[in-house]
């Protein structure tokens, strides 16, 4: 059983080996050329982090679910994105609106009452109405682990390959304020080990998006 078990996570190892780091795929609304010159202002809501972890170890130990790390996580991705479209704005680039501090984001979501639970099941055109903004920036990020830590050395150990985890389902969307419409939005999915640095995934998440970022135009 064991050795079945160490075969199995080693070629699921090779298939996610052969993807590439960052897969994607994106949307835009045919009203987007257009309406991405009337927007003048954009807010980035805090990340709305989720959990599976469907490794042994979780399902003893009975962990699941969204937890009070998912929550700050979600906090600090939220201020990583704006830091990140303030300061990594690609060369030659312009943005087209203005994005609103995260600190004034959050602030306006605490005076209306709401708070990281149900912030991502309220309406975009009510949400509009709080922040004061034409665009909402949203953010879902979807953690499967299929393996433990501890598994992974294992696997690696004893075939000298692998080390994955699991992986990553990030969608990025943007929606417009007043009709609440879907205006832009990215799926991509990373893949994530043991040996992986949270930082370095952060950096590939952001990257990703910005470089996918409908809200730019080129300057001489």
């Amino acid at each position: 059983m064991k050795r079945n078990l160490i075969i199995s996570v080693f070629m699921l190892c090779m298939v996610m080996l052969s993807m590439p780091m960052v897969q994607g795929q994106s949307y835009q609304s045919p009203r987007l050329a257009e309406a991405k010159f009337s927007h003048k202002t954009m807010a980035i809501l805090p990340v709305y982090v989720t959990e599976k972890d469907n490794s042994s170890t979780a399902k003893k130990e009975g962990r699941q679910g969204i937890t009070q790390e998912d929550e700050t996580e979600g906090y600090n991705l939220q201020r990583s994105f704006y830091n990140y479209f303030i300061t990594r704005k690609p060369k030659k680039v312009n943005w087209t609106l203005k994005i609103q501090t995260y600190e004034e984001t959050n602030q306006k979501l605490k005076d209306a009452g709401i708070d990281y639970t149900n912030i991502i099941q309220t309406p975009k055109d009510k949400l509009g109405q709080i922040l004061g903004v034409d665009a909402i920036f949203i953010c879902e990020i979807n953690k499967l682990r299929t393996i433990s830590d501890a598994g992974a050395v294992a696997v690696d150990f004893l075939v000298g390959y692998g080390g994955y985890t699991g992986n990553i389902d990030i969608a990025t969307s943007i929606f417009e304020s007043s009709s609440a419409e879907l205006m832009w939005k990215f799926n991509h999915k990373i893949p994530t080990s043991y040996w992986g640095r949270s930082d370095y995934l952060v950096d590939n998440i952001m990257k990703a998006t910005i470089n996918k970022f409908p809200y730019k135009e080129k300057t001489k």
